[in-house]
């Protein structure tokens, strides 16, 4: 018994379960985050173009290895010269899959790492972009042909953008600092953020909306396109990967004709709810979802009224997120918001824009002057007064 009362008096050590600080460098880290987005990105690649080589049975192992790290390469934004065509379209399908696994990277390293200021977060986000362009450097080294050449510069400037963006926000993200850094900023500022994302978060989801209907109209031509290029299993595999890259320009361009400008394939064409008019195409499934030529019918000029519906709805995630009493500056920030909004959509149409290929095909893409204008003027005034009449509303309820 005495035993048991020695026992039971003796204090109970506690486990110190609280793990140590990193301390691994960030730019190190932030080597091991560039590296892996690069590796799996290349090996993507790499597959599908070695798998199109053993399908078609041409050419030789190591030429396909070349092509899918020029396909890499090309899927950064970098571009591509070739006999009779500089292509500068930037696949944006294939831009977001390698920011996300920028973003994955940043995100490990910013939080197995010794990350104690701002300074070291924006020396991580350097480090990432520096790393990744660094390595696409190694890769268009490797990969220099005569027949194709990839602009050096703008494949340094894009991988570097890219990296620093979404290898920085990643960094941001693991390492804590970026709710901190967001909480620091002015409250106009945080609600103008908030709201101009979800503004374009609405213009994105239905300019995707209108682009997934269009193809299921034109799925039977599509079909019918896809059957005509006989690319067999592989090739229609290979297809299908490349409109995914493109899809995501194909939905800003579906965004610039709900909001009116309409957008181009090929010089001198215009599609548009006003009118249509594209001439002859390449055959590409993905083309089938252009609407027929012709003047626009009654619901498709209805469609210009959808960006005042983006902007209210940024406008009211703004005022709702971060209240404000007086009608006035209740409108002021809805109105912010919603042209913060419009900018940033036209800004991501402008990605949307460049040459797909020889002749007339070099000019493709959004009208983004007048994307830029429109949206401004239709978000802003969208958000403006939805977020005067949120307030309204809210004060006659008594719950603002």
């Amino acid at each position: 018994m005495g035993a048991m009362t020695d026992l039971l008096s003796r204090p109970i050590r506690r486990v110190d379960q609280s793990r140590p600080a990193p301390s691994r460098p960030i730019v190190l880290s932030a080597a091991v985050a560039a590296g892996w987005s690069v590796v799996v990105g290349l090996v993507v690649c790499i597959v599908t173009s070695v798998g199109a080589w053993f399908a078609a049975d041409s050419g030789s192992f190591g030429a396909s290895i070349r092509v899918g790290g020029l396909a890499w390469l090309v899927g950064q934004g970098a571009g591509i010269d070739v006999p009779g065509a500089a292509i500068r379209t930037v696949p944006l399908g294939f831009v977001a899959m390698s920011g996300l696994l920028l973003y994955r990277g940043g995100r490990w390293a910013g939080a197995h790492s010794a990350v104690r200021s701002g300074v070291d977060v924006a020396v991580g986000a350097v480090s990432v972009a520096a790393w990744y362009a660094a390595a696409g450097l190694v890769v268009w080294a490797l990969t220099r042909t005569d027949g194709a050449q990839v602009p050096l510069l703008r494949m340094l400037l894009v991988s570097a953008v890219l990296g620093l963006v979404s290898g920085g926000a990643g960094v941001l993200v693991g390492s804590g600092w970026g709710s901190r850094l967001f909480d620091a900023l002015p409250e106009t500022v945080r609600s103008s953020v908030v709201g101009a994302l979800a503004a374009m978060l609405v213009m994105v989801v239905t300019s995707g909306l209108l682009l997934a209907g269009s193809l299921v109209v034109h799925f039977s031509s599509a079909m019918r396109v896809a059957e005509e290029m006989h690319t067999g299993l592989v090739g229609g595999i290979v297809v299908a990967l490349v409109g995914i890259a493109f899809a995501p320009n194909a939905m800003l361009c579906a965004g610039s004709y709900i909001a009116g400008p309409g957008f181009a394939v090929g010089a001198g064409s215009s599609v548009a709810p006003a009118d249509v008019e594209v001439g002859s195409l390449p055959g590409f499934p993905l083309l089938a979802a252009l609407p027929r030529e012709g003047a626009g019918t009654w619901w498709q000029t209805c469609l210009v009224a959808l960006p005042v519906v983006a902007g209210a709805v940024g406008g009211v995630i703004a005022v709702r997120r971060y209240p404000v009493f007086g009608l006035d500056v209740a409108a002021l920030r809805g109105a912010v918001a919603g042209l913060a909004g419009g900018v940033g959509f036209a800004g991501a149409a402008w990605l949307a824009t460049g040459a797909v290929g020889p002749g007339r095909m070099q000019h493709v893409g959004p009208d983004v002057g007048a994307t830029l204008l429109v949206c401004s003027v239709a978000f802003l005034l969208g958000g403006a007064v939805a977020a005067l009449g949120h307030r309204v509303v809210t004060s006659r309820r008594g719950t603002g």
